[in-house]
This record gives structure tokens, sequence and C-alpha cells, in this order.
């Protein structure tokens, strides 16, 4: 093989490895954000990886025991239970949650943060 074909073949070889190493770091260290219905329709798809799963709080769903804090998150159609293993933040039923975390089941999140949307506090209101 001469020098320009070895050259050739080298650098083709280092841009696949470093084409899939890369591949690798971004697809285990890189969150997803997806909806809660999306996650139900495919759970497979993300079964063990880090996620940020965006729902609404279902009313009436936190539980809130010694050892952890559990509640559900809804999407349009779909529901997800979603058990924190963090610092649980001020909520209200029906406000938008983000929950970082591993998806465990089918239908359980196991979260280490829970992100929630800033209230209302920007809107503008009129009065009569």
């Amino acid at each position: 093989m001469n020098k320009k074909t070895r050259m050739a073949v080298t650098s083709v070889i280092l841009i696949i490895t470093i084409g899939f190493v890369s591949f690798q770091v971004l697809n285990t260290f890189g969150e997803v954000y997806i909806s809660v219905d999306a996650v139900t329709a495919d759970p497979d798809l993300y079964m063990g990886r880090t996620l940020q799963v965006k729902g609404n709080l279902q009313a009436g769903s936190l539980s809130i025991t010694s050892e952890n804090v559990t509640l559900v998150i809804e999407g349009n159609s779909t529901t997800l239970t979603v058990i924190l293993i963090g610092e649980l933040p001020d909520m209200i039923d029906g406000q938008e949650i983000v929950a970082i975390g591993t998806l465990e089941s089918a239908n359980l999140l196991l979260a280490t943060q829970l992100l929630v949307k800033c209230p209302s506090k920007y809107e503008t209101t009129t009065t009569p």
C-alpha cells in the first residue's frame, strides 16, 4: 500500500471513530426533552435514559412521605407516575412541570429534579 492510500484509510478510520464516540457520548449524557404522551406511547425507546418529561401536575396526585415524593404528571391523553428523590419545589394542581430523571418502567419515572413553570406573574391582567 502506498503512502497516500494509507493516509486516506487512516483518515477514514479516524473520522468514523470520532463520529461513533461523539454519538455515544451525546446519547449517554444528552437529556431528551419529551412530552408525557410520547414517553408512554413508546416507553422502550426511552427506557433507562435520562429524560426531561413535560406535563401538568394531576390534581390531588401529590403524595409526600419521609422517603420520597410521588406525583402524577399528565399529557393530553396519558399520565406518568413520577417518584422524586430530591427537593420538592412549590407546586399547584394543573401547573406545568418538567420532571428530570430516568424512565424505570412504561409508566414510572424516577426523578432527581422537578422544574415548575413560573406562575403567571408576567402576564398582564386587566381590571374591569
